[in-house]
C-alpha cells in the first residue's frame, strides 16, 4: 500500500533539502513533478557521475522515480499549481511572482486553496536576514556547528555532513504530512516555512539545553569545543568506540570489571584513577582524556574487531570506526534492507539508500531512473490540458 498514491508534488527546488523531501513523499507513493530552469538543477552537474553515465550520482540519489518539466510560454508553474497537492520550492515569493504565481505566501492561495506550500530557504521567510544568501557552511558557522570540532584554541571546523540540508529536507517531509493530515481536517492546505539555520538550531535543542547554565559546562552535550577531536581508542589495527557505565545499587554494572578481567586488563583495575563501573573513564566520561592512553597500552594487543565482540558480551556499547563501504556492507546494514537496488537509464542498476523507515503494513515503493531535464514537458502538458 502507497499511502499518498493520490498525492501530487510539485517540486521546485535544487541541490539538497527540496529534493529530499520531495524524494521521500515519492516514496511512500506521491507523484512528484521536479520543476526546473532551463540549465537545470545545479546537481545534475555535480560530480561524480554515475558509472557509464553523465549523470551526477547525487542528483540520481535525490532525484530517482521523479518526473522532469521545464517551465515555457505553454507549461507555467501557475498552471501546475492548479491541481497540486504539494508545492515545494526554495524560491522566494517575489522570484515565484515574476514567474506569473501570485499571493503563494497568502492564506488560502486563491488559485488553489487545498494546496500546501512548503518553502524552504536559508535563513527563514522574516526578520533582517530573509532575502540574503547562504550555504550550508554558513548555517553551520551561524548556528554554533563549526565549535564542536577541533578544540577551544584551534580554529572552527565544519561537520563534513550536510547536516544543515539534510535535516532541513527531513523536517519538510514531516511539515508536510502534518499539513495534509491538517488539510483532510480542515479542507484547506496552509503555508509551511523552513530554514536552514532553524533546522541546526532544532537539531542542537539538547546541546543547548545543557548549556542553559553558564556555570556549568561538563558533560557529553558540551566538550566538544574543550577536548580534542574523538579519534576512538586505538587498537592493533582499527580503532572503536567504547562505553561502560551507568549506575544500579551500590556497585554499579558488572560489566567494566568483567571485560577486563577476560582481557587481562588487571592492571586497570588496581589503578586507583578508574571508577569500577568504566562510566567516568570511557564514552564521554569525564576521565577519559586523561586515562585514553592506558587503555590503548592495553588495547594494542587486541584487534578491534576482538575488542568489539568482548565488550559487547560483557553489556559494554562499542564499535569499530568503518568507511562507508564497509557500513552499507555491514551485516546489520543488510539485515535491515538500508540499501537496495533501482534501476538506472539503459537497464543499469544503481544502489540507493532505502526509506529509513520500516513500516508493519506500508511498503514504501523505491523508483528507479532519474529523469533527463525537461523529460517529462509533453507528457505533464497533455495532463493538464
Amino acid at each position: 500500500m502507497s499511502v499518498l498514491n493520490k498525492i501530487r508534488v510539485i517540486e521546485f527546488a535544487d541541490g539538497v533539502p527540496g529534493p529530499l523531501a520531495a524524494l521521500r513523499l515519492s516514496d511512500l507513493g506521491a507523484d512528484v513533478i521536479k520543476v526546473e530552469s532551463k540549465d537545470g538543477d545545479w546537481l545534475r552537474n555535480a560530480a561524480p557521475a554515475l558509472p557509464n553515465s553523465e549523470m551526477s550520482a547525487a542528483f540520481f540519489e535525490l532525484n530517482r522515480g521523479k518526473r522532469s518539466v521545464v517551465l515555457n510560454e505553454k507549461l507555467t508553474l501557475a498552471a501546475l499549481l492548479k491541481n497540486a497537492d504539494v508545492f515545494i520550492t526554495d524560491r522566494t515569493p517575489e522570484e515565484l511572482a515574476a514567474l506569473g504565481v501570485h499571493g503563494i505566501d497568502a492564506e488560502p492561495y486563491v488559485v488553489n486553496p487545498k494546496l500546501v506550500r512548503v518553502g524552504i530557504s536559508f535563513w527563514g521567510d522574516r526578520g533582517p536576514l530573509r532575502l540574503n544568501k547562504g550555504s550550508e557552511l554558513a548555517a553551520q558557522a551561524m548556528a554554533g556547528y563549526t565549535r564542536y570540532l577541533g578544540s577551544r584554541d584551534a580554529p572552527a571546523c565544519r561537520l563534513g555532513a550536510d547536516v544543515a540540508c539534510a535535516g532541513t529536507g527531513i523536517f519538510a517531509v514531516q511539515a508536510t504530512l502534518a499539513a495534509l493530515i491538517a488539510r483532510v481536517k480542515s479542507g484547506v492546505g496552509q503555508r509551511v516555512t523552513l530554514s536552514l539555520l532553524n533546522s541546526l538550531l532544532a537539531l542542537k535543542s539538547i546541546h543547548l539545553a545543557a548549556q542553559s547554565d553558564p556555570d556549568v559546562y561538563a558533560g557529553p552535550r558540551v566538550g566538544g569545543a574543550n577536548y580534542p577531536p574523538e579519534r576512538g581508542w586505538k587498537t592493533k589495527d582499527e580503532p572503536i568506540f567504547f562505553a561502560f557505565g551507568g549506575s544500579v545499587g551500590a556497585e554499579g554494572r558488572p560489566g567494566w570489571v568483567k571485560f577486563c578481567e577476560e582481557a587481562g586488563f588487571n592492571r586497570l583495575l588496581d589503578d586507583p584513577r578508574f571508577d569500577k563501573i568504566g562510566r567516568d573513564s570511557t564514552g564521554y566520561g569525564i576521565q577519559v582524556q586523561q586515562l585514553r592512553a592506558e587503555y590503548e597500552r592495553e588495547f594494542a594487543r587486541y584487534s578491534a574487531e576482538e575488542l568489539v565482540a568482548l565488550i559487547r558480551k560483557h553489556a559494554g556499547n562499542a564499535a569499530s570506526y568503518q568507511r562507508a563501504d564497509q557500513a552499507l556492507d555491514h551485516v546489520q546494514t543488510r539485515a535491515l534492507g538500508v540499501v537496495q537496488e533501482v534501476a538506472a537509464a539503459g537497464g543499469a542498476k544503481v544502489r540507493v539508500r532505502a526509506f529509513p523507515a520500516r513500516f508493519s503494513n506500508l511498503k514504501p515503493e523505491l523508483k528507479g531512473i532519474a529523469p533527463t531535464l525537461g523529460e517529462h514537458n509533453k507528457a505533464v502538458a497533455a495532463e493538464l490540458a
